[in-house]
């Protein structure tokens, strides 16, 4: 590297693609950070013991609508992850961000089954997996106009 690189501001090839290396490697982390935290939330919500619609003062069934919202969240979240903006073949991305969504959801449901005044429901389950589906239908949906907006371009 010659001394008066530093001081004009040029910066040697090496330096600057290890550079942008380390950007792209952040980028990718970073997209991950949203659906950890949320994942994070979904098992700290579920750690509080005897939790229920009604201690809350919610009606009854609400509950279901926030098993739907939780993971449709998470299937969102899930797919921004493993796409970020690439081209990718959609039928594996929506296997893998359902079936291990079903898993994440199950061990929520089992969980909870552990904790004083929780109980694992099937009823919980099927609402996870219905907001999964709809979330993965969400984030196909959302996708769509920004890859059109990239092609007019």
């Amino acid at each position: 590297m010659n001394p008066a690189d530093i001081f004009v501001g040029r910066v040697p090839r090496r330096v600057a693609a290890a550079e942008e290396a380390r950007t792209v490697r952040w980028m990718k982390i970073r997209r991950w950070i949203p659906l950890v935290m949320w994942v994070a939330l979904i098992f700290g919500v579920s750690s509080i013991p005897k939790l229920s619609s009604d201690d809350i003062g919610l009606p009854p069934g609400f509950d279901k609508i926030a098993h739907f919202g939780e993971y449709l969240v998470l299937a969102v979240l899930f797919r921004h992850g493993l796409l970020g903006g690439t081209e990718q073949r959609e039928a594996p991305v929506v296997l893998l961000v359902l079936a291990t969504g079903l898993l994440i959801a199950g061990l929520d449901e089992l969980y909870q089954s552990l904790i004083p005044g929780r109980h694992m429901s099937v009823y919980d389950f099927a609402a996870d997996a219905a907001g999964l589906l709809a979330g993965i239908l969400v984030g196909m949906r959302l996708e769509r106009p920004a890859r059109r907006d990239a092609e007019r371009i």
